[in-house]
């Protein structure tokens, strides 16, 4: 009898042992699919509502990976090697289920802030996003097709990288080092002729928020 009872508890050790190394698995095989996004706006204007999704699945804004929001007055800064100051805002947390070793294309969508004054950081009085396909008064939605590269780093990318330069392209590349992820001067000046007067982006397109039913007890 008193072995059955060792027996009984060495099963229940045993099988208490096993549940906890899967669950450790489990969150091993979660974290390494976690991953944030940096956005480096290299730009003169604040930047809000930046997502991003793979192109071949249908774009909703609300279920894309955030890539943040950059205004200027409340983001982190930092340097060039010029001396410019760039500014910089994060998104997280998503599972990233795609290849690290070759390019992914996405679809970046967000939104140009050019006119603050009419623009409180959110929607203006009036502004409604959800039933309005135009942008919010002193903004433009825009959008770019974009390959994320590989990271150029010998550790596992756990980070999207994304650059908003001058001339309205964006750039992107996987990777884990914050600091060797922004752009040198030499990269930013081969993006640095301005857009045309009264252009925010190359491609704008409406509200992607538009016609999309507000998400319970979030708005």
């Amino acid at each position: 009898m008193k072995f059955i009872i060792i027996a009984f508890f060495y099963v229940i050790a045993l099988s208490a042992c096993n549940s906890k190394a899967k669950e450790e698995r489990l969150i091993k095989k979660m974290n390494e699919k976690t991953f944030t996004a940096i956005s480096y706006n290299y730009t003169k204007y604040d930047l809000y509502g930046i997502a991003f999704k793979d192109v071949s699945l249908p774009f909703n804004i609300d279920e894309a990976p955030s890539g943040g929001s950059v205004f200027f007055h409340n983001s982190s800064k930092m340097n060039l090697d010029s001396g410019q100051t760039i500014y910089f805002g994060e998104g997280c947390c998503f599972i990233w289920d795609l290849p690290v070793d070759k390019p992914i294309r996405v679809r970046v969508v967000w939104n140009v802030v050019y006119d603050t004054f009419y623009y409180d950081g959110k929607s203006s009085l009036y502004y409604d996003e959800r039933t309005s396909k135009e942008s919010a008064p002193g903004t433009r939605w825009c959008q770019a097709i974009v390959d994320i590269q590989p990271s150029t780093e010998s550790i596992r990318p756990t980070t999207v990288f994304l650059h908003f330069l001058p001339d309205g392209s964006v750039q992107a590349r996987l990777g884990k080092s914050q600091l060797d992820a922004v752009l040198n001067s030499e990269q930013v000046k081969l993006h640095s002729n301005p857009l045309p007067p009264h252009q925010f982006c190359k491609q704008e397109i409406e509200n992607p928020f538009y016609g999309i039913p507000r998400r319970p007890h979030m708005e």
